[in-house]
């Protein structure tokens, strides 16, 4: 109760640092005045339940082979046809569901408010286990190996087998009095786990055992208060040609070998959505709503975008030759790669978007907060 308490809190007092709160001291940009480059269009749009509804819930969906998966706070999970939109299945859980949806080919994994990990068939959504954790679960990984990770919200790793929910290992790290809500989701490796933690620290993780191949920080806790301390590694991290990419709430962002975790380059940036590699580019959002592009070689800043200040802005992702986030009002933007100018926007949930967009051939799947989800690409001559 004192952590459930400590987190509330946490996530009214730093809704002025641009988390997810429209009643903050400096109010929102307004939505910028662009001159449009580009037409998006949606493809489908189709309502799959009710989001994440009135929680602070970061629900991506998960793109399969041929269809997307996504799940509401309520616990119904549906599949849908990538190419069109159509019903492929539906499911009720009948539980509160606070991480995911992810996993493989063979099965699909979400979280639940209860402490539950709970596998489904891609194929029709029939359930095949549950495993009962040690918290509330926060987020889960692709599957690696036979294995799943599930981030609690204790601060502890799971790793459970795909196939019978059968815990593997279990792995943690401390975590502190006051912390912002959410994890980001366990980054797997060829037979290694990657993950961030409360206290600012980033693990590898060996798949097989659970053992700590090496670990840094991210982030130093510093200041006088417990508030100040905060050093959450809650964002997405990256892989590219052997270097890892993360980034920590009121700390930095950094690049670090994969081999053994010495740190590479490192800068002051305070984010908790984490970053996207794109090509040379290292793509985060701030804790203030400003989309930056890094050289991902040294981390020096090729551009900052700052017209989006305090719109509740999503982890960038590269889209073709285009970047594109989403923000509170359920508008996506796209960006020139080359200087962050704004170049097209269409709104498609009302209600807003938090998750991470999913992009697959050009076209950006994406799960608002009312539960809308939406497949959006840009317009054709041939479509004009």
């Amino acid at each position: 109760m004192p952590r459930l308490l400590a987190v509330l809190l946490v996530t009214t007092l730093v809704s002025g640092c641009g988390l997810w709160s429209r009643d903050t001291a400096e109010p929102p940009a307004p939505l910028p005045r662009i001159e449009a480059e580009v037409t998006p269009r949606v493809l489908w749009s189709r309502n799959t339940g009710s989001g994440a509804g009135k929680s602070y819930l970061q629900l991506s969906p998960y793109l399969g082979r041929d269809r997307i998966i996504v799940a509401d706070a309520d616990g119904r999970v549906s599949a849908w046809n990538l190419e069109d939109g159509a019903s492929l299945w539906r499911t009720n859980l009948r539980v509160p569901v606070t991480g995911g949806v992810n996993g493989g080919s063979q099965v699909v994994v979400v979280g639940t408010g209860r402490g539950e990990a709970i596998a489904l068939s891609p194929e029709d959504g029939q359930e095949l286990w549950r495993r009962m954790l040690s918290s509330e679960v926060m987020a889960v990984s692709e599957v690696e190996q036979g294995l799943v990770v599930v981030r609690t919200n204790d601060g502890r790793l799971h790793a459970l087998d795909i196939l019978t929910g059968e815990p593997r290992w279990l792995a943690g790290r401390s975590t502190p009095a006051l912390s912002l809500r959410g994890a980001g989701t366990p980054l797997m490796l060829s037979g290694r786990v990657l993950a961030g933690f409360d206290n600012g620290r980033l693990a590898m993780f060996g798949l097989a055992r659970g053992n700590v191949i090496w670990e840094t920080a991210l982030a130093i806790p510093s200041g006088r208060s417990e508030l100040e301390r905060m050093v959450d590694v809650d964002g997405e991290l990256d892989l590219a040609g052997g270097v890892v990419y993360g980034a920590a709430y009121q700390g930095r962002v950094a690049a670090f070998s994969v081999a053994d975790g010495r740190t590479l380059w490192q800068r002051d940036l305070s984010s908790y959505r984490g970053v996207t590699v794109a090509g040379d580019l290292l793509l985060l959002t701030d804790a203030f709503g400003h989309v930056w592009a890094l050289d991902r070689r040294n981390g020096a800043t090729l551009w900052q975008q700052d017209l989006l200040r305090l719109r509740g802005v999503t982890l960038p992702v590269p889209v073709d030759s285009h970047v594109v986030v989403g923000d509170y009002e359920g508008y996506l933007h796209w960006l020139a790669p080359e200087d962050g100018t704004l170049e097209g926007r269409i709104r498609t949930d009302r209600n807003g978007i938090m998750g991470v967009p999913q992009v697959r051939a050009g076209v950006v799947y994406v799960l608002g907060r009312g539960g809308n989800l939406s497949a959006v690409t840009l317009r054709s001559r041939d479509d004009s």
